[in-house]
């Protein structure tokens, strides 16, 4: 989840009408289409992936060449990729959003794109005392407006999820220096009162290990499944688990499943959301190292369930057939 903010040097000066830039990774034959991880060779943490108007678009964690944040990529097969623009532009020093702009989440509501997203003001100590906040746009391309502040307090990775009967909550991590006596790393969740104010009455829904983060809901049937990454985010112990409940929000029992972790050539596989393509099947977007530990690349990979349990068949590295 998190990056090391001052590795950032941006060069480039921002275009207002900037035409996408093609990153073609991905092999192509007669009437099939193929990926291979990473699907972006480049810096990516924190992915987020939406289906809209005949894109798919990717949001993470990152630098943006246009000098703004959070950068967004889109693609129209899953195969080969563009960029865009960068999402929000960062506030000054006393504002939340002057730094860090980790883990977006993108959600449609009303025929707007709301974007949640960490960020902190300068003076805050490196991974500390976050916040969750908000931008707003009308087209998922941007630009995003600042909203503010969601969580007010020291968080981390929000996740916004619509149940069935149309209430929204916010699921998120909590941050260091909390000053409301929240314990860093556990995840909790928040019913939503509008999609800008919580009810500010959270739940603590996981608080096995030393720490656990980047929560998403993956609903199955009659069941909700908690997935979220834990271990140390910079190394293989970091992977991917999930707890499940009968209630959105809890009480959650963990599944013995680890859903993915480090294999030979993807270290510390995490930090994820899920996605429909666009026949309806479902696939994982995460964040994986090298084995040289030097960036996290943006994943993908299809989804199972078996059994009401979550199944991936990753992290892949060799190429894949999209179309299957």
């Amino acid at each position: 989840m998190k990056l090391v903010t001052n590795v950032l040097i941006f060069t480039t000066v921002f275009i207002a009408a900037c035409r996408p830039i093609k990153h073609t990774t991905n092999a192509k034959s007669v009437g099939n289409l193929y990926y291979t991880n990473p699907i972006i060779n480049q810096y990516l943490a924190d992915p987020n992936m939406m289906y809209e108007n005949g894109y798919y678009y990717l949001f993470a964690t990152g630098e943006a060449r246009d000098g703004r944040f959070i950068p967004i990529h889109r693609s129209k097969d899953l195969s080969s990729w563009e960029f865009v623009s960068g999402a929000v532009e960062n506030g000054k020093k006393i504002d939340w959003n002057y730094k860090h702009f980790w883990a977006p989440e993108v959600i449609k509501i009303s025929g707007k794109f709301y974007l949640y997203y960490t960020a902190s003001p300068e003076f805050s100590p490196e991974n500390s005392a976050n916040r969750v906040g908000l931008a707003i746009a009308d087209s998922i391309q941007g630009p995003y407006k600042n909203y503010g502040v969601i969580i007010n307090n020291a968080s981390l990775d929000g996740h916004p999820f619509f149940d069935k009967d149309s209430t929204l909550y916010m699921f998120y991590s909590i941050e260091w220096q909390n000053t409301k006596g929240y314990k860093a790393g556990n995840i909790y969740v928040d019913k939503m009162l509008t999609p800008t104010t919580v009810e500010d009455k959270p739940t603590l829904l996981l608080d096995k290990y030393d720490w656990q983060e980047g929560p998403f809901i993956f609903p199955d049937d009659n069941s909700y499944h908690l997935t979220f990454s834990c271990g140390n985010w910079r190394d293989s112990t970091y992977r991917l688990k999930y707890a499940t409940a009968k209630s959105v929000t809890g009480p959650y029992i963990e599944t013995a499943d680890t859903i993915l972790k480090s294999n030979a050539i993807v270290k510390g596989p995490g930090h994820h959301s899920f996605f429909d393509d666009k026949l309806g099947k479902k696939w994982i977007v995460y964040h994986g190292w090298d084995t040289a530990y030097t960036a996290r690349y943006p994943r993908i990979d299809r989804v199972y369930m078996n059994n009401g349990k979550i199944s991936i068949n990753g992290p892949t590295y060799t190429r894949q057939l999209i179309n299957k």
